[in-house]
């Protein structure tokens, strides 16, 4: 099984295998991101919740769902992508 070196916590771990269903950005989190940190992220009540909760996002709407993208990139130490 692939190693990698997880940007949050910066600690070793296996790459996830699960399918996450994120479309081009799936490759950059299974490579960058641990299980527990993901998990961290997307469980219910989750950091994606709170952030879908706190900026009163509308995930039908592409702003929406850029936002929760960028969210998203900031809490795992992501490089920008519009950068």
């Amino acid at each position: 099984m692939a190693e990698i070196q997880c940007l949050k916590c910066e600690q070793k771990a296996e790459m996830m295998t699960e399918n996450l269903f994120l479309g081009k950005l799936e490759k950059e989190i299974k490579t960058n991101v641990c299980q527990p940190c993901w998990t961290e992220w997307n469980k219910p009540g989750g950091v994606k919740t709170m952030v879908i909760n706190e900026y009163q996002l509308n995930l039908g709407d592409e702003s929406g769902r850029a936002a929760l993208k960028k969210q998203l990139r900031a809490f795992f130490k992501l490089p920008d992508a519009d950068a």
